[in-house]
């Protein structure tokens, strides 16, 4: 069920695609359940929506729906969390799926892409801080431009969100799932105040999965504000032998 609100608030791998991708329009996140029946469009949404190179779309399965004896594998608490922080922030005391949440600051319809489009064109601009990420050697370096700013004050976050560009799930009555830009971990890695800031990761810490997103957040974990900055790398498998 959809509530009808859209408030805006405001290693080395020699397999590695080394050059990032350019600056993204949006970062559009979908929070999803196999069990939700209103779910596989919106599913099916976001694998096309993956393919505009000026989006940044993660898919986040929730665990809202599981049961004993019902339980999604690939859904985890810390997706649940997000999704229930961000209605915190609007005071909203009810979570529904499927929700897509545009640039950290504008809920819409996981199902309707004229919904998102509006939430994207709403939020257009709040993607003002320069974020990279770029393979070098064995590591992986993330770099956060300098910036102004409310987030310069209040702070804001630096997140990698590792994911699997797409994943297939078997379901009962021979129907399959398809996800896009699934995310499988939402990482802190550090703060920024608006001093440029760069980091060095491991690469190979992120050799299971096929790339990694950076978020520049504001607000906190528990709080998440706008999305001021985002990058994403692929990392491709390695060539069989």
């Amino acid at each position: 069920m959809r509530l009808k609100s859209f408030a805006l608030i405001v290693i080395s791998l020699a397999t590695l695609t080394s050059a990032a991708h350019a600056a993204p329009r949006a970062v559009v996140e979908l929070f999803t359940s196999p069990f939700c029946s209103a779910c596989p469009p919106a599913d099916e949404l976001f694998v096309k929506l993956a393919r505009q190179p000026d989006l940044i779309t993660l898919v986040m399965p929730v665990d809202s729906f599981d049961r004993p004896g019902r339980k999604d594998a690939l859904a985890k608490p810390e997706f649940t969390d997000r999704q229930a922080a961000y209605a915190d922030v609007r005071h909203e005391d009810t979570l529904y799926t499927p929700e897509a949440i545009v640039n950290g600051a504008a809920p819409a319809d996981g199902a309707d892409k004229d919904e998102i489009a509006q939430a994207i064109a709403q939020t257009n601009g709040v993607l003002s801080v320069p974020v990279k990420a770029v393979a070098v050697g064995d590591d992986i370096v993330v770099s956060v431009g300098g910036g102004t700013g409310p987030a310069t004050k209040t702070g804001a976050m630096i997140t990698v969100l590792p994911y699997m560009a797409s994943r297939q799930v078997p379901m009962r009555g021979g129907e399959t799932l398809h996800y896009a830009n699934l995310v499988r971990d939402i990482i802190p890695i550090g703060n920024w105040t608006g001093a440029p800031v760069q980091q060095r990761l491991p690469l190979q810490s992120f050799a299971a999965y096929d790339g990694i997103v950076v978020l520049l957040q504001a607000g906190t974990r528990e709080r998440p504000g706008a999305i001021i900055g985002a990058a994403r790398i692929a990392i491709n498998p390695r060539p069989k032998a």
